[in-house]
């Protein structure tokens, strides 16, 4: 059922790092940092967020923010491309990122065993209700009812259902006076079951979210965390790649190897200035300096990631590693 190319996606909002999936967050909730309202829309930035590879065609679904607006690129080959034929060309039972929409919820587009496209979209935690998390498939309004004040954030798909990733949490005062919410927990749920929670690693001096959820068989599930530090669970118990700041984007598996991509900042700051790198089998493979990574996929012995290169948001630029070696793509 090629669940070792899922692909899941998350966009954090609660995190001063400036990283691309976070800018567009901050950019779309309080405008703040070092880019104003205005200043924000001279520029021009895109990432690659997921990656394929099947029979020599190379896809790549990405992010491009230009005039303050933001839109989901398509590149086939490293060419620009129409969401059409990317997804004609997507395998079934695959699935990828997406930018936020206009009302900045993020998005995942899933094609399933019959090779309909499925869209959901998650909101970022600021409208979250006690009792009621929610999110949007097909445009289509879907509460879940919980006791719990909470938010669902990522999903993935085993025999085309789905399970999901979020943070459970509470509503603090915020600089504007008003309420945020503050993820405190993170948890697994398959739709049916109650709430599996998730215990922060002890070396974690922080928690903002969940990045991605995958799994490839139903008792086997991997959730990537923000917690300050790369690292992931497995089912429920906590793996640490690596002492200093970092991020995991996506987790995969090819045969009995699991593979994490993110980036870690070898001064260990949340600030900039990261470096590109995935984990196999938690040994640690740098890509690139001032380079961040999102998306990866295993094709025989090949490594393809997908993220971008630059120092700072305003400079990141698309492109994607094979084995390593950069290939840039068009913005």
């Amino acid at each position: 059922m090629n669940h070792s190319r899922i692909y899941t996606f998350f966009l954090s909002t609660l995190r001063k790092s400036f990283n691309l999936l976070v800018l567009v967050a901050l950019l779309a909730s309080c405008k703040k940092d070092y880019l104003s309202t205005e200043k924000e829309k001279e520029y021009t930035l895109a990432s690659g967020y997921s990656i394929f590879v099947d029979n020599g065609s190379i896809l790549v679904s990405g992010l491009k923010s230009e005039n303050g607006r933001y839109t989901t690129k398509y590149w086939i080959n490293g060419e620009n491309a129409e969401q059409s034929k990317f997804n004609s060309l997507l395998k079934n039972q695959l699935g990828y990122r997406q930018a936020v929409d206009e009302k900045y919820r993020t998005g995942y587009s899933y094609k399933n065993r019959n090779g309909e496209i499925k869209n959901y979209r998650f909101g970022q935690g600021n409208d979250v209700e006690k009792g009621s998390m929610y999110y949007y498939q097909d445009n289509a309004l879907v509460r879940l009812k919980n006791d719990r004040l909470g938010s669902l954030t990522a999903v993935t798909f085993n025999d085309d259902k789905p399970i999901f990733t979020g943070s459970l949490g509470e509503m603090v005062p915020d600089i504007t006076g008003g309420l945020s919410y503050r993820p405190k927990t993170a948890f697994i749920w398959d739709g049916q079951s109650p709430l599996k929670e998730l215990i922060v690693p002890a070396q974690s001096t922080l928690f903002w979210g969940v990045s991605t959820i995958y799994s490839n068989a139903s008792d086997e599930v991997y959730v990537g965390g923000l917690c300050g530090i790369p690292m992931y669970w497995k089912n429920t118990e906590p793996v640490v790649l690596d002492k200093r700041f970092g991020e995991i984007w996506q987790i995969t598996k090819s045969g009995s190897d699991v593979y994490a991509v993110g980036l870690i900042s070898k001064s260990n700051s949340n600030s900039s200035f990261f470096t590109a790198c995935f984990w196999k089998n938690g040994v640690l493979t740098e890509l690139q300096d001032n380079a961040q990574a999102y998306g990866i996929f295993i094709d025989g012995n090949d490594i393809y990631v997908a993220g971008s290169v630059g120092d700072v948001p305003i400079n990141y630029r698309p492109c994607y590693w094979k084995n390593g070696i950069r290939v840039d793509l068009p913005m």
